[in-house]
């Protein structure tokens, strides 16, 4: 489900060094407005960088699918002979669409983690390899866990996805292999469950306002709504967050 934030015009720029959180603190209060408006605050000091990630973003994606469609042009087509390698073919692009499309997430990830940090926003994350491993192997194992929700009735598949919200940024963040990271996740989850619940909920709907609008508003409400999610992630863990 979401994400992009965008770098200052290509990939040549350079996040400067670690240094202390200045403001914010690890004693903020869980809270959907401060959350929401934390996200908004931050997409509109980095309107730039969001959106070259998110655009970036969707033509990763669009390309992949785009061979994957060319790829089906032989049976469509009714060459018999073409069938079954069209279908590999297709199969392959699929499953390329799917690892393009989690691997550049990781850069809209990065970029919601790193403004909680005051790091400014670049077109270079989605290039950046650290924690890049664990975080490819939580995101299978998150989406192969949802499929298996919802082939339970589909209920359980939401609840799932709801519970592992964070194993991907812990994943990316830390470095945590899969378990660690799903269970972590289903921790911060559960002793803040309220709070939590409406956070992910509000994100949610403001992400899907955003595609409501030709899905041009995706620009905005990808960004905004990651953002939310990723202060919730810090504030929950204690940790500082970026003014």
């Amino acid at each position: 489900m979401p994400p992009p934030p965008g770098g200052g015009g290509g990939g040549g720029y350079n996040p400067p060094p670690a240094q202390p959180y200045q403001g914010g603190g690890g004693g903020q209060r869980l809270d959907v407005g401060t959350a929401i408006s934390y996200g908004w605050n931050k997409f509109s000091e980095n309107v730039g960088p969001f959106i070259m990630l998110v655009i970036g973003v969707f033509v990763a994606i669009f390309v992949v699918s785009l061979i994957a469609q060319l790829a089906l042009i032989p049976a469509i087509n009714g060459d018999n002979g073409s069938f079954v390698l069209a279908m590999i073919g297709f199969s392959v692009a699929m499953f390329l669409q799917v690892a393009v499309a989690v691997i550049v997430q990781a850069g809209i990830y990065r970029a919601g983690l790193g403004v909680t940090q005051g790091r400014t926003p670049s077109f270079s994350m989605f290039t950046e390899s650290t924690n890049i491993g664990p975080y490819i192997l939580t995101a299978i194992v998150v989406a192969l866990g949802a499929m298996v929700g919802y082939l339970l009735c589909f209920i359980p598949g939401i609840i799932w996805l709801f519970f592992t919200t964070f194993a991907p940024l812990r994943a990316l963040d830390k470095g945590e292999g899969p378990g660690d990271a799903i269970k972590g996740s289903i921790d911060m989850v559960k002793n803040n469950l309220g709070q939590v619940f409406v956070i992910l909920l509000v994100s949610y709907l403001v992400y899907i306002a955003g595609a409501l609008l030709c899905g041009i508003g995706l620009l905005v409400s990808i960004p905004v709504a990651l953002i939310a999610v990723c202060w919730t992630y810090r504030v929950i863990n204690g940790e500082p967050v970026a003014p």
